[in-house]
């Protein structure tokens, strides 16, 4: 059975090029716009490890990885967090908490594709 993915971005041109990419990897890919619609995928479809952008109308992706985090069921899903807020990788720490880590954008898709392998394979083996 594949491994569940939600991104959450507003800009749909990166939700297409990352489900796309990660289809290719053979992962099951559910998108939303917003931080709103996140939950409620979410709620009715259970991710792996969710990709979400920091900056997005109506719930942006911190308020949204905090609701996550206060949920049981998703408390330990590991959280891909994308952001051109904070450009500078070296500067920042690239894992904010346990299981969420940090990619500046612009991002490289392959890099992306090996955090969510190595963040599934984490979590499939704790």
């Amino acid at each position: 059975m594949p491994k569940k993915i939600l991104v959450v971005d507003d800009d749909q041109d990166i939700i297409h090029m990352i489900k796309a990419t990660l289809e290719k990897n053979g992962y099951e890919v559910a998108t939303a716009a917003d931080g709103y619609q996140a939950l409620k995928v979410a709620n009715t479809n259970a991710p792996d490890l969710m990709i979400v952008d920091l900056t997005m109308p109506l719930m942006d992706g911190w308020r949204l990885s905090m609701k996550i985090r206060q949920d049981e069921r998703f408390k330990n899903i590991p959280i891909i967090v994308l952001s051109g807020l904070l450009r500078d990788e070296e500067s920042h720490p690239e894992q904010f908490e346990s299981g969420t880590i940090y990619l500046a954008k612009p991002f490289d898709i392959f890099k992306l594709v090996d955090k969510v392998k190595e963040l599934l394979a984490k979590r499939q083996s704790s």
